[in-house]
């Protein structure tokens, strides 16, 4: 007799095939910035799970791990490991649904179409055009993973808090214990539970009391991790350093928040969007979209009041607001890290909190919308309008890795000698992370090259074609970008180089001989997409 499959089976199945259909253009892109080191190390059997202690420090074995597993398997071939990050995305989309399902029968167990509203969420989250950074980025799986045990962490308290079996709260505990040896974001792990279990219009007979007991068992895992963590990278804040972490001016928070919202909900928007969002005031079409705003709301309040009675109300508007606050508390860790609105730049910090931003949007327009064909299409249009941006920004991803490897090729193809110097270097494409850190790393561990490497200036570049020219006299070297756009960002200061001019486009300097490497480096710079020989270029 042939076992009969939970429908939920075919679910999960639907959304690692979506996963792979969606992410499919950069399964075999190659390795990016970060990529180079940490896995680089782990090749060469460096199994630090401690690294950047000198601007603050981070502690993740788990990460580490997967990326020792990966390496058993794959070696140095990317495919493999692209593979285990769309995995991750769309198991994590799965347990989405699961907790999309579980929070709606605890908060609107009278409303019909939760399975509905918990599966397009999940489809929301999967196809969401903010993830590619935490999941093309290789190095960006550490939020994949976390993701994955606060969610299931989360699964299991609700179990716990419907039929409280002690294993249940075990394995609740055991999670966030990995999810926090994932990435430190999971920090925020109890106080969603907290959340969940006050905010419930139906505690299940758990009392104030018992909340705040199981409450304590996970700060005290918490406080333990942070102990554990302090000891071995020297520092409490750690990360990217108290300057960042600890930044809560109020200027700074709000400008964060809107960041988040908005990039939660949205793609990258266009660049040309730059001078409205920065002068709004300026602009009519900003009050254009006031007006629409408030139009749009009146309309709201107006629906729900003819389609709904007021207890009804009520409950609904306790889920949105719960739903509202585990976004924010999800997006406490990290909401004084910047992340662009216009690049793909830290939206990987957003990874968990999409989750609950997704539920949100998808309950909300439920509410809204009773008919169910009507629904559909709306459910069809906002996931083709994902797909699209999805398709966009991964195919900037893709020219980033393609970069990454000319670039290889090239300093492997010319440069022999044990001493470069490199007087531009791609930190970035239009936000996605080229060589912002790696390239010595890229050549050490992946090719076998124990050159000594040395980076003037990294540039953040809009296009992968862009050139700069070069203007020698006498001994002082001028390098400006064509575009006004691309910007010199990150100037090195050497003994063996002296900078004498810098501005956004532009770095003058002069190469000297210095103490600690004797004799005249191989010159090279990167224009057009290529390492060039400085002294074999041709003009643009």
């Amino acid at each position: 007799m042939r076992p009969v499959r939970s429908p939920q089976f075919y679910l999960l199945g639907l959304f690692l095939l979506a996963a792979f259909v969606a992410f499919s253009i950069n399964i075999n892109s190659y390795f990016l910035s970060d990529d180079f080191v940490q896995i680089g190390k782990v090749l060469h059997r460096d199994f630090s799970v401690s690294w950047g202690q000198e601007h603050g420090g981070f502690f993740r074995p788990l990460f580490i791990l997967s990326y020792v597993i990966d390496s058993r398997v794959w070696g140095a071939r990317p495919f493999g490991y692209h593979v285990t990050n769309v995995i991750s995305h769309g198991l994590n989309a799965f347990l989405v649904f699961k907790l999309a399902s579980k929070l709606l029968q605890r908060f609107a167990p009278a409303s019909s179409g939760g399975t509905g509203v918990a599966i397009a969420a999940a489809a929301l989250f999967l196809l969401h055009p903010s993830h590619t950074e935490a999941v093309v980025w290789i190095s960006g799986r550490a939020d994949l993973i976390a993701t994955f045990f606060v969610l299931a962490s989360l699964l299991a308290y609700l179990a716990y808090a419907n039929n409280a079996r002690t294993w249940r709260l075990i394995a609740s505990l055991g999670c966030f214990a990995l999810a926090l040896l994932a990435k430190e974001s999971a920090i925020c792990l109890p106080f969603l539970i907290l959340v969940v279990s006050a905010a419930s219009p139906d505690r299940r007979g758990q009392a104030i009391g018992q909340i705040l007991k199981t409450f304590a068992l996970f700060l005290s895992i918490l406080v333990g991790f942070i102990i554990i963590r302090a000891l071995v990278i020297g520092s409490i804040i750690g990360g990217y350093g108290t300057a960042q972490h600890l930044n809560f001016s109020p200027g700074w928070i709000r400008d964060r928040l809107l960041e988040a919202s908005v990039r939660s909900v949205l793609p990258p928007l266009p660049i040309t969007w730059l001078s409205f969002l920065f002068k709004p005031l300026q602009s009519p079409i900003f009050y254009l979209i006031v007006v629409v705003a408030i139009a749009t709301m009146a309309t709201v309040a107006l629906a729900r009041r003819r389609l709904y009675d007021t207890p009804a109300r009520k409950l609904q508007n306790r889920f949105l607001l719960t739903l509202a606050v585990l976004f924010l508390v999800s997006l406490l860790p990290v909401i004084s890290l910047r992340l662009s609105l216009y690049e793909t730049l830290g939206e990987r910090f957003l990874y968990l909190p999409t989750a609950f931003a997704c539920l949100l949007i998808a309950y909300f327009c439920s509410l809204l919308i009773r008919n169910r064909r009507v629904a559909l299409l709306l459910l069809i249009g906002a996931l083709s309008f994902y797909s699209w941006s999805l398709y966009r920004t991964n195919m900037i991803w893709r020219e980033a890795a393609k970069l990454s490897t000319n670039i290889i090729a090239d300093l492997i193809g010319s440069a022999s000698e044990d001493r470069i110097l490199i007087l531009n270097a791609p930190d970035n494409l239009r936000g996605v992370p080229v060589f912002h850190n790696g390239l010595p790393e890229a050549l050490k561990y992946f090719e076998n090259r124990n050159q000594q490497i040395e980076i003037v200036a990294y540039e953040s570049l809009q296009s992968a074609n862009d050139w700069i020219s070069l203007n020698e006299s006498g001994d002082v070297l001028t390098m400006r970008s064509n575009s006004t756009t691309d910007v010199f960002d990150r100037v090195s200061a050497s003994e063996c180089w002296e900078v004498l001019s810098q501005s956004a486009n532009s770095v003058g300097l002069r190469v000297r001989p210095c103490a600690s490497h004797p004799g005249h480096p191989r010159i090279f710079y990167w224009s057009d997409g290529r390492i060039n020989n400085l002294f074999q270029r041709n003009p643009p």
